[in-house]
């Protein structure tokens, strides 16, 4: 793996001491003022003889609330409804566990410390916890059409790309506009482009220029495909079939990447059988970090009930 360079591995900055922070000035005020400064104890540091020994008081456990996991989306309208509708009306708990699992086991943005073999087991790991949770909450039509849309977007991380050493990208839509009941509306913008490119090769090569230019390249080019839209709006009805048969093309391509098949098959019936399973199936993969793993499955165990992701953290310290 290349030399890691994101933040994990940076370190703290040097610790500038305190003397170098102030000026000479500063520091001669402090030693004319410092003899007259009183002490803020006058007592002499001693124990009293009536004092009594008490038991030191046992720490208190500070309970950490999460607040709700945010929503992930990837852009795409038939992948991220498909999560939408099987989730509507169900727990918080459950929304909150489908989500982490999208956005920190299939398409995690830092990777740090994993091997490409470790990061596509995690995308399968993330898979398998998917398909846990819609075993236990899920059923008929809406538990399928569900990992359909998980399986979807496993794929789209498999076939993620590192940046440097340690960040992923993806082929997912960053900008999408979400109605009210929560449902993706993908924007015209590829359609548009597909249409400029067959109608109008030339008016798609100038737009392709701005886009590479420096500075606001991109707005610009945004600006005038919307232009280019608005003169040719016509051009978008006669090539629409066209446009939703290479679209249906690149999802029944996606369909074909292949998974990572090291936690496949996990026994979903119950939350100990699951993690048992999961256990078990990591041990016997030589090639794996199994540490980076099996803290990932404690971490599912110490969640009190059948969900994989606590809604609270309790925190205790010790003197």
């Amino acid at each position: 793996m290349k030399t890691c360079t994101c933040y994990h591995s940076t370190g703290c900055q040097p610790i500038r001491p305190w003397r170098e922070q102030i000026s000479a000035e500063q520091m001669e005020r402090i030693r004319k003022a410092f003899p007259s400064v009183k002490p803020t104890n006058e007592e002499a540091l001693a124990t009293r003889a009536d004092a009594v020994e008490q038991t030191p008081a046992k720490p208190k456990h500070a309970v950490i609330s999460r607040g709700p996991v945010t929503p992930f989306h990837t852009g795409y309208a038939r992948i991220d409804n498909a999560i939408t509708d099987a989730l509507r009306g169900k727990s918080q708990e459950l929304k909150d566990g489908v989500y982490d699992i999208i956005r920190n086991d299939l398409l995690p943005h830092n990777v740090h410390g994993l091997e490409e073999e470790d990061r596509l087991a995690l995308i399968g790991l993330g898979v398998e916890k998917a398909e846990y949770l819609a075993d236990q909450y899920m059923d008929g039509a809406a538990k399928s059409s569900f990992m359909e849309a998980i399986r979807s977007i496993a794929r789209i991380g498999t076939q993620g790309t590192r940046v440097g050493s340690c960040e992923m990208e993806y082929n997912v839509k960053h900008s999408m506009a979400i109605d009210g009941n929560g449902y993706i509306h993908e924007d015209i913008s590829g359609e548009v482009l597909y249409s400029m490119q067959r109608e109008d090769p030339k008016a798609y090569e100038t737009y392709q220029a701005l886009e590479k230019s420096s500075g606001n390249g991109k707005h610009d080019a945004a600006i005038f495909s919307m232009k280019w839209f608005l003169a040719n709006i016509s051009a978008l009805v006669r090539n629409r079939p066209g446009y939703e048969k290479q679209q249906d093309e690149k999802y029944k391509k996606l369909q074909t990447v292949k998974l990572d098949q090291t936690f496949a098959g996990a026994d979903t019936s119950g939350k100990e059988q699951f993690l048992a399973s999961l256990t078990e199936k990591l041990l016997a993969n030589k090639n794996l970090q199994v540490s980076f793993f099996l803290d990932r499955i404690a971490k599912m165990s110490n969640v009190s009930g059948s969900y994989l992701l606590a809604r609270q953290m309790v925190l205790c310290a010790k003197a």
